[in-house]
């Protein structure tokens, strides 16, 4: 029993190993390193792994280059304010999470995937990622971060700069795939095993709840978005289940909301702030008709709960009412106004007009055309289109095509005899607006054809359109244009005409 008693006493007294030196100039410093069991770890593992499967897999728009400047910006920083306080040598891990964290979400229009050591945008990385950092620093309550560092520079950085330089990374990824089920698995296995550790989950929980159930409530009264990976509206149901089981969501609950240092202490009062980010960040989103507007708003609940819980901590050491709990009077109290106020923010967002308006009765007057066998030459869909819309892209090929040489047929009859009302039983939009000037009066003749989708590039958010790549002669010149293409009621008339690579 003695020798038990000596062997626990001396386990408890023995001091730490002293760290490592570093000889610079003369002076010796501590090295601090991380420890295997430090979660940061675990949590860096997790993201470094998305961030390679982003890249390999999911050609996000992103390149190598681009993170190592947030990686390396954080760090030098971090590091440099280390060394100034404490005279050591400290590995940065904190803040290669905040710059990981920063590459992860931001997108910098231009950027193309492949492009490995792209430096487009690399200031817009440094400065946002810095931002990020030195907010840890400065914006402190009692001595403790008040905002989770890489989200409050995120937020900062798309509202000032907005969706025609910046973008957040999708709330889709894909469609389901082994891809995505790895994505899946790495982020739950990663994030279970950090915040079961540090106690977080019940608080991850509580947001998804809440942020689920309140979405619910918005799609229900069917809120829109535009996004660029969908030729349509997301509205309703889908647009209730792209958002609460996007993979970007569950970054976000279960790594960005689980800082421990902006977080407050105590079972009940994590949960009650976890909660409240679900609601404040669906509040945000009820009224945002884009796919940028919709994932700020998601970031921005988190900076604005943030903002808020040192006010409260105030006013309840100073006796004021203020619950720590989720009990039923609180709901009782919450539940209903939240749910008015859901209905009536989402006002805005209702089924938004996409596309080029087409006038009531414009096939009535379309003639029957024949098109010549041979006309339309074998057609592909491209990687772009696939991944939007899947199989039925494909599926549709082949009509596209067949209309779009019904479409030229007809609008060239049209411009012969300068009926407009015939051309515009095949032609709208712009194309119709221009007309006769367009129109192909020497016939067309296609040599191969690509469906394509075409975006905006003046508009990032916006729903991108079906239009047909197509080569061939148009008489004697060289034919090498995009035609843009859009349904009306099962058939696709041309809107207008581009250039390859000016979409």
């Amino acid at each position: 029993m003695l020798r038990r008693v000596y062997r626990a006493t001396m386990a408890t007294t023995v001091a730490p190993p002293p760290p490592p030196m570093l000889r610079v100039g003369g002076a010796e410093y501590p090295v601090r390193l991380p420890s295997l069991r430090d979660p940061r770890l675990h949590l860096a593992a997790t993201i470094t792994s998305i961030q390679v499967m982003g890249q390999v897999f999911l050609a996000w728009e992103l390149s190598i280059a681009q993170i190592l400047v947030s990686l390396a910006t954080c760090a030098v920083i971090e590091m440099s304010l280390l060394f100034h306080e404490r005279r050591e040598i400290v590995w940065p891990a904190s803040a290669l999470l905040t710059g990981n964290g920063v590459a992860l979400v931001l997108r910098v229009n231009g950027t193309e995937h492949g492009d490995w050591w792209s430096m487009q945008g690399w200031y817009i990385f440094a400065a946002t990622a810095g931002l990020a950092l030195l907010s840890k620093h400065l914006v402190r309550f009692r001595g403790r971060p008040v905002i989770n560092p890489s989200n409050f520079g995120l937020v900062v950085c798309f509202l000032l700069l907005g969706t025609d330089v910046v973008n957040p990374l999708d709330f889709w990824w894909g469609p389901m795939s082994l891809e995505m089920l790895a994505v899946y698995a790495i982020l739950l296995a990663g994030a279970l095993t950090v915040t079961r550790r540090l106690g977080l989950l019940p608080m991850s929980l509580a947001f998804w709840a809440v942020f689920a159930a309140s979405l619910g409530v918005v799609s229900a009264t069917g809120h829109c978005i535009s996004a660029r990976w969908s030729v349509t509206p997301v509205c309703g149901a889908d647009f209730w289940w792209v958002v609460v089981t996007s993979p970007e969501v569950v970054i976000f609950m279960l790594f960005m909301i689980t800082d421990p240092m902006t977080t407050p202490r105590g079972a009940r009062p994590r949960v009650v702030f976890g909660a409240s980010v679900g609601l404040a960040s669906a509040l945000l989103v009820a009224p945002m008709q884009t796919e940028f507007g919709a994932k700020v708003a998601v970031l921005s609940g988190l900076v604005l709960v943030c903002m808020v819980r040192p006010v409260l901590t105030v006013a309840a050491e100073r006796g004021l009412p203020v619950p720590a709990r989720l009990s039923p009077v609180v709901l009782g109290a919450v539940v209903p106004v939240a749910v008015v106020a859901l209905v009536v923010a989402g006002l805005p967002a209702r089924e938004p007009a996409v596309g080029a308006v087409i006038e009531a009765g414009v096939l009535e007057g379309r003639p029957a055309v024949e098109v010549p066998d041979g006309a339309v030459p074998a057609v592909t869909v491209s990687d772009d289109v696939r991944t939007v819309v899947g199989d039925e892209a494909a599926a549709q090929a082949d009509r596209m095509a067949h209309d779009l040489v019904a479409d030229l047929m007809i609008e060239a009859d049209a411009a012969s005899t300068e009926d407009r009302g015939l051309a515009a039983s095949a032609v709208g939009g712009p194309r119709l607006e221009s007309f006769p000037d367009e129109a192909a009066t020497d016939g067309v003749e296609f040599d191969a054809m690509e469906v394509v989708l075409v975006r905006d590039p003046a508009d990032p958010q916006a729903v991108p359109r079906f239009g047909i790549h197509g080569r061939g002669r148009s008489g004697p010149e060289v034919l090498d244009h995009v035609f843009v293409l859009e349904d009306v009621d099962g058939t696709w008339l041309l809107m207008e005409q581009q250039e390859p690579g000016s979409a």
